[in-house]
């Protein structure tokens, strides 16, 4: 199949055989739905009678009308008849209404459980894999195993049919099931083939989905960058070849469908023909079958045909919810690398010191970033690092509030390595501010509420002043209750760090992270920050990576980190004295903010 363009799987993607998906998927109807389950079933069964017995009355009819006896037991049976169809349809109905709500209670935990691995995953795991792809996955592939669910009862019931079926004709007339079975290898062979087939060019365009989905998801995301470079026409360009892609998958997948079908539509033909052909001259040359026996044959053959043929045609469907199943339970058997240690010591209020014990820490082997790196904090200090971008800030902060582990080292706090802290209770005691904050959809008042989430009304407006949000708050016409958008866009960059702000202070951390958290704001807003800061920070171990001279200089002590290395520390006017590293990115990022610099050059205009 060489024209079948296969795409890498994802790094998390694992293989499962066909018995082990099914069983997995099923547990989670055995473990919460069984009785459920066991409803399904008996209106299954009742079903497959109604609909196996309606051809034996059809036979006593018949037998009745050649036989010209109009008794009493022929209007039973002929009322039977219609009974049988209505049992049969009412028990179809049960069976489907009862079906819908057992897969939409699955998709519901199966979601449940995707959402939760998401949650539990750590950042090693989100930067080696797309937003989009991950969405597509608890989404789209969620979706279909839901109509694969509701398949898969259908196919239960078809299988129970053709077994009872193929007894039923063999008891008839032994000559006439061999020839009904003659075509059923063949058909049995080509079904292996369209599984085979459907299974790889499934996975691959599921796969082609959620590249499609990613690609969606970043493209409005940065739909700010695409405007303001006037890369419209490069972004639609990138889409449309992404998107030709997920239609080649789709074609192939289709195309291979469109071929098996006919085929082993001909072959149900031809086995009918033969039955046909043969019973006639049994019927009528030989004479030791009867026209209803025949009849009742021909029926019993359709019953054995159409769940035959309808177990061929959902294989499409059935093998794309198997590779969704694959994909869906790949994503759920992934492991994060940040786990709890498995006897975790409690975490009491801590004091904040923090001290890299020779920590050696690298995103890729290939890539050493920190090696044997040492730096103490003793608790309540306000430490500045400064340096280069790319120089490692960021990631050592990400290092303190256990995104990711060392690999070689310890990062202890109050004496104890973190990796041995309840991880959550440890990251309660933890505040960190970005540069680039997320405020979810809702409120101010819900997004402040955020870093506490049982705090009162008071409580959060006691915060927003503190850090000098209340006044563009009350500015608003509903105030806190403002609608803040889609990532809070509709604030301005320096209202969302405010209230950023504000959602640290109500959490009443023990060490404070702010990672370039005041680099959106004005120089007026900045004025108000600096002395929210010197609150936010009281007896409050803090790490500042800045941008800002005013929040530099105000520091107890600062880091310069260069590669990954300190290379200088101590107060401003120490560094400034030594015109070290830190005097170099002094002149370069801060001169211009400091105040001599703003006289200079007002005399100069």
């Amino acid at each position: 199949m060489g024209f079948i363009q296969e795409l890498p799987d994802d790094k998390y993607d694992r293989k499962y055989g066909d018995i082990y998906l099914f069983k997995r998927l099923f547990g989670y109807i055995a473990k919460h739905d069984k009785k459920k389950f066991i409803t399904i079933l008996v209106w299954m069964i009742i079903q497959t009678g109604a609909n196996i017995g309606i051809p034996f009355f059809i036979k006593f009819v018949i037998e009745g009308v050649q036989d010209g006896n109009f008794s009493f037991l022929f209007y039973f049976e002929t009322v039977s008849i219609i009974i049988l169809y209505g049992l049969f349809w009412f028990a179809q109905y049960r069976a489907l209404f009862h079906t819908s709500i057992l897969t939409g209670e699955m998709l519901r935990r199966i979601r449940k459980d995707s959402f939760e691995t998401l949650l539990r995953n750590d950042m090693n795991f989100y930067d080696e894999n797309k937003s989009g792809k991950l969405v597509s996955r608890v989404t789209s592939d969620s979706d279909t195993i839901s109509q694969m669910a509701q398949i898969t009862t259908s196919f239960m019931i078809n299988i129970l049919i053709m077994v009872v079926v193929i007894i039923i004709l063999f008891f008839t007339d032994v000559r006439l099931a061999g020839i009904t079975l003659a075509v059923v290898p063949i058909l049995f062979g080509l079904g292996i083939g369209i599984r085979l087939f459907s299974r790889r060019t499934s996975k691959n365009w599921r796969k082609t989905i959620a590249i499609l989905n990613a690609n969606v998801a970043e493209s409005i995301s940065g739909i700010e960058v695409t405007k303001s470079f006037n890369q419209e026409k490069e972004a639609f360009s990138r889409f449309k070849e992404i998107n030709m892609r997920n239609y080649r998958a789709a074609y192939t997948r289709a195309w291979g469908m469109s071929i098996f079908f006919p085929i082993i539509e001909t072959l149900f033909g031809v086995g009918t023909f033969l039955v046909l052909y043969f019973g006639g001259k049994i019927t009528f040359q030989i004479g030791d079958l009867t026209v209803a026996t025949l009849y009742f044959f021909i029926l019993m053959l359709n019953r054995f045909f159409m769940p035959l043929l309808e177990i061929t045609r959902f294989f499409n469907q059935f093998e794309a919810g198997l590779a969704a199943v694959e994909r869906i339970f790949s994503l759920m058997d992934s492991k994060p690398k940040v786990v709890e240690d498995p006897n975790p010591t409690a975490v009491p209020e801590l004091t904040g010191h923090i001290n890299f014990k020779d920590m050696t820490f690298y995103y890729k082997e290939s890539e050493p970033l920190y090696k044997k790196f040492a730096l103490a904090i003793p608790s309540a200090e306000t430490v500045a690092v400064v340096g280069r971008t790319g120089a490692g800030k960021s990631t050592l902060v990400s290092l303190i509030a256990r995104f990711y582990d060392v690999v070689d080292g310890a990062i202890e706090v109050d004496g104890i390595d973190i990796r041995k802290y309840v991880m959550q209770d440890y990251r309660d005691q933890i505040g960190i501010v970005l540069q680039d904050n997320i405020l979810f959809s809702g409120s101010i008042e819900e997004n402040i509420r955020y870093g506490k989430l049982d705090a009162t009304r008071e409580e959060i407006e006691e915060a927003a002043k503190s850090v000098y949000a209340w006044e563009f708050i009350q500015s608003l016409p509903k105030g806190m209750d403002t609608e803040v958008g889609e990532k809070g866009t509709k604030l301005s960059a320096g209202q969302k760090q405010l209230v950023a702000f504000a959602r640290a202070l109500l959490s009443d951390p023990r060490i404070l992270i702010l990672d370039e958290a005041t680099a959106a704001i004005d120089a007026y807003t900045e004025s108000l920050i600096q002395e929210a800061l010197k609150v936010l920070l009281k007896n409050r171990t803090a790490i500042i990576i800045a941008h800002r001279l005013t929040t530099v200089e105000n520091a107890d002590r600062i880091v310069v980190i260069d590669d990954a290395e300190i290379v200088e520390e101590g107060s401003h006017q120490q560094l400034m004295d030594k015109k070290g590293k830190y005097w170099q990115l002094y002149d370069m990022y801060f001169r211009h903010q400091s105040l001599e610099y703003v006289e200079q050059a007002a005399e100069l205009v």
